[in-house]
């Protein structure tokens, strides 16, 4: 096995991580699934936090209509 991001190939197999493509830990589905070194699963981590607080910090003014 390899990291599927950067190609890094370990060791031992507890040198990787397995992550969630889009973030969600209940999507179990195969393809959702990434195979991560250490250092490219905390990139992606991060990368799906911020995306995250990205929607929650959103603001609306008074010219936007949510319908």
């Amino acid at each position: 096995m390899i990291c599927e991001e950067c190609g890094f190939v370990p060791q031992d197999k507890v040198q990787l991580d397995l992550v969630f493509r889009d973030g969600n830990k209940n999507n179990k589905s195969k393809n959702n699934l990434l195979t991560l070194c250490a250092n490219c699963a905390r990139i992606h981590n991060k990368k799906m936090r911020t995306a995250r607080k990205s929607i929650y910090n959103a603001t609306v003014d008074g010219d936007t209509r949510i319908s």
